[in-house]
């Protein structure tokens, strides 16, 4: 026998791949029971809605997002955290790319989310870079600036060298870790430019 456990992280793997498959418009709890060879009764004893198991798919990429994010706090200075920060971004980006499209990028066409549920930005993982900012201009080592503002623009820079990334735009970089220096180089610079003018 299944367990109950099991049954529901097949049910939100298969949900991702299918909603990665069409977006929102084609999702239906009927062909995600149908990939983890339940009946459709069964996914609604788990999950009330299409929105709600979605939601739950949102919800377990961030988690694993966070995971990833928490690596930084090890390093010695506010500016080493935000730099591993980044590559923690990356490295979520490039071992988990089907999450990192459901929560960032949204269903496989258009890049877009598909529903209102989709595609949010998680409150926690963008203050951990708020935090991480903060910590920088206290430090001195970032300009001064509004913190939030400052982590919206390096949100930006790594959000668009990952994306491209995973969706075969910097396919000329061959292997990840040749495409890892050239992004690690390319933070660098960018964070460089927001350091204070001596």
């Amino acid at each position: 026998m299944v367990a109950e456990g099991d049954t529901k992280e097949r049910l939100l793997a298969a949900a991702q791949a299918v909603y990665l498959e069409g977006g929102f418009a084609t999702f239906s709890l009927r062909e995600v029971a149908r990939r983890v060879g339940v009946s459709a009764a069964a996914v609604y004893r788990h999950y009330p809605s299409k929105d709600a198991l979605l939601e739950a798919v949102c919800a377990q990429g961030f988690q694993v997002f966070a995971s990833y994010l928490v690596r930084a706090l090890g390093k010695a200075t506010p500016l080493e955290r935000l730099r591993a920060s980044s590559r923690m971004y990356l490295a979520f980006a490039t071992e988990h790319p089907q999450a990192y499209r459901v929560i960032f990028l949204g269903a496989s066409e258009g890049f877009m989310p598909s529903s209102p549920t989709l595609g949010h930005v998680d409150s926690s993982t963008f203050q951990f870079l708020v935090d991480r900012v903060s910590e920088c201009v206290r430090a001195k080592v970032l300009a001064k600036g509004d913190p939030l503002d400052l982590a919206t623009m390096i949100w930006a820079h790594v959000h668009g060298l990952a994306s491209l990334r995973i969706t075969g735009h910097f396919s000329r970089f061959g292997a990840d870790e040749e495409f890892a220096r050239f992004y690690t180089q390319a933070v660098d610079r960018f964070l460089a430019g927001l350091a204070p003018s001596r």
